[in-house]
């Protein structure tokens, strides 16, 4: 119920972002004739560039807030169309210490970032001095701020104001992500699965199984169980993680 109430929320703000956007194109329409067809043209090729690499821009912060905080973080840009959203960050932890901290600083960098465009898009609207035509960047970076900062749940996945909201509470899934987090950080620091404390993988709140985390945990407990013996184990959550992952 909380899940539906913040889409209609996030629904609405859409809403109005968009209200704003045709508003803001209406005005533009009867200011920028008095601007030269230089002005004109290059208000145009800056409102595609904002469609093209809003969402490539938000992974970015992820990137960049990721190695700040001590990740390994690796950008995958397959497509910067933003309806699309197939860029990715996948961050590992460099350390087992302070991960909860440093998740959240990443979470964060990819709102930060929208939210620098759209400052700078606001400002190039009303302050002279600045080339009107750059604040058309704003316009879809303030709809994927508005889609990434609501903590809910989309068909997509989770969002980061969701990822953040989850570790902040101290929620189930919050406790499993950070330790599928911790257990990645001791083996990239190139320590055995096996000299891992059973506790993180398995002294750990049930969740439900369609979650990233689950899945994550589900196969990070089939090399633990393969690593110290347990086959019989290690087999059933192997044939759990087909299930998980099938289709």
């Amino acid at each position: 119920m909380k899940n539906l109430a913040l889409k209609i929320i996030a629904n609405v703000l859409w809403v109005l972002c968009t209200a704003g956007v045709i508003a803001y194109l209406i005005y533009t329409c009867y200011t920028i004739h008095s601007y030269g067809a230089t002005d004109i043209w290059l208000f145009i090729l800056f409102f595609a560039l904002s469609f093209l690499t809003a969402s490539g821009v938000h992974e970015l912060g992820h990137f960049v807030f990721g190695l700040f905080s001590g990740m390994r973080a690796k950008l995958t840009l397959k497509c910067l169309l933003p309806s699309m959203r197939p860029s990715s960050v996948e961050i590992i932890p460099k350390k087992e210490d302070n991960i909860k901290s440093r998740l959240i600083i990443t979470s964060l960098g990819g709102i930060f970032f929208n939210l620098l465009f759209i400052v700078l898009g606001v400002v190039a609207l009303f302050v002279p001095q600045v080339p009107i035509w750059i604040s058309p960047i704003a316009i879809w970076h303030l709809s994927l701020f508005f889609d990434n900062a609501i903590p809910v749940l989309h068909g997509t996945g989770k969002t980061d104001g969701l990822v953040i909201s989850e570790l902040a509470r101290n929620t189930p899934e919050g406790r499993v992500t950070l330790a599928v987090l911790h257990a990645q950080a001791h083996i990239l620091n190139g320590k055995p699965i096996e000299q891992l404390e059973k506790s993180v993988l398995f002294d750990v709140p049930q969740i439900m199984e369609d979650d990233p985390a689950f899945i994550s945990l589900t196969e990070l407990r089939a090399e633990y169980c393969e690593a110290v013996g347990d086959v019989t184990a290690a087999e059933t959550y192997r044939n759990r993680l087909k299930e998980l992952t099938a289709g």
